[in-house]
């Protein structure tokens, strides 16, 4: 007899907060109120969530009764028919596979040989079961200020003149004019514009600097030049003899001289501009991160933990150093607080309590 035993954990989870399996691990189920999510503007019912230990293997019995109830079968073959499906599960787990049970969640070994579990979305609390979350939005009024029509009657009968008259005359001031609602543009995100005008304003001028820099030292090395020339031809026959060969090292020091300062005007010009393109990705997408998760000699548990980020849409980070398979995230980031909000994710996604920061 083929005995769905997941569909029996599934209806027990809705009837109890704990629920043991015999001989593998146990659920509980903590219940949490209705919780507001003011950013995406909705409202998420009550819900029960589960966790899985492996402590409990203390037999409760509600499993075992509640499958001898409904397929008839004595207490002694529930047991075994449980006994066997736990057999089953702890082999796929030990073959590194993914244990999936329909509308309960997955459950899978970490690289410590825990047992791991990823609930489902599943809300096991019977009273809100099947409510879904309510969308909401503020409401924006506006204020409205209606003036109060003056009526004024330019005949007016006897007894209204007496009774004016009789009471004493009282000015009514007219209420302020109410100021009209003013609404302030409201300012584009202009920040990466400035960083990228600053970023080009500086690479032209570093670079109108090294070219008057490299023009002004070829000038004094052509003036220098010149100024040899003219000291060869006023001297002696005997001093111009003895000066011809100090020419040329003269000429060979100012080229090299030039040269020299040339290649140091580019080096600091390149210098320059990666420095400005380095401010402008960052002030753009932020900095990069890349965090390693763990460090692996099976090849197949890398490609598993390879699987499930791309499953879960992390950006990879992967290298391997020999036989030694390190794999990991990378993602950009603006503040340091979202570091430590991305470990603990990937904690609660893999298992792995300790996770190195590698670039920051």
């Amino acid at each position: 007899m083929q005995i769905d035993i997941p569909a029996h954990i599934e209806k027990l989870l809705f009837l109890h907060d704990a629920l043991v399996i015999p001989g593998f691990g146990g659920f509980t189920a903590t219940r949490t109120p209705a919780s507001t999510d003011y950013v995406g503007g909705t409202v998420n019912p009550p819900a029960k969530t589960l966790a899985f230990s492996e402590n409990l293997t203390i037999d409760d019995g509600l499993l075992t009764a509640d499958i001898a109830d409904a397929h008839g079968l004595s207490t002694e073959d529930a047991g075994r028919t449980v006994e066997e499906f736990v057999e089953k599960m702890r082999n796929l787990l030990d073959q590194r596979e993914i244990v999936t049970l329909p509308g309960i969640g997955r459950l899978y070994k970490n690289y410590v040989q825990k047992i791991q579990f990823l609930p489902d979305a599943t809300n096991f609390n019977a009273s809100s079961y099947g409510l879904p979350p309510l969308q909401f939005s503020p409401i924006a009024r506006a204020r409205e200020v209606t003036e109060t029509p003056q009526t004024s009657s330019s005949v007016m009968d006897s007894n209204s003149t007496i009774s004016a008259r009789s009471q004493p005359y009282i000015p009514v001031t007219p209420p302020p004019p109410m100021p009209e609602p003013t609404f302030a543009p409201e300012r584009s995100g202009g920040s990466s514009n400035v960083g990228t005008a600053l970023g080009v304003f500086l690479l032209l001028a570093a670079l109108s600097a090294g070219i008057w820099y490299w023009q002004h030292r070829k000038k004094v090395a052509e003036e220098a030049k010149n100024e040899s020339t003219e000291i060869v031809s006023t001297d002696t026959p005997k001093e111009a003899e003895k000066s011809i060969p100090e020419t040329p090292a003269t000429e060979d020091n100012a080229a090299t001289e030039a040269e020299s300062l040339e290649k140091a005007a580019k080096e600091s010009l390149e210098e320059k501009e990666k420095a400005a393109r380095e401010k402008v990705n960052i002030a753009r997408n932020g900095r990069e991160c890349i965090l390693v998760i763990a460090s692996l000699s099976d090849e197949n548990n890398s490609d598993k933990l390879r699987n499930l980020l791309k499953e879960e849409d992390y950006q990879e980070y992967y290298q391997q150093n020999g036989k030694t398979h390190i794999v990991g995230v990378r993602f950009f980031y603006l503040k340091p607080a979202e570091i430590e909000a991305k470990k603990k994710a990937l904690m609660a996604l893999t298992g792995v309590n300790l996770i190195v920061v590698k670039k920051k």
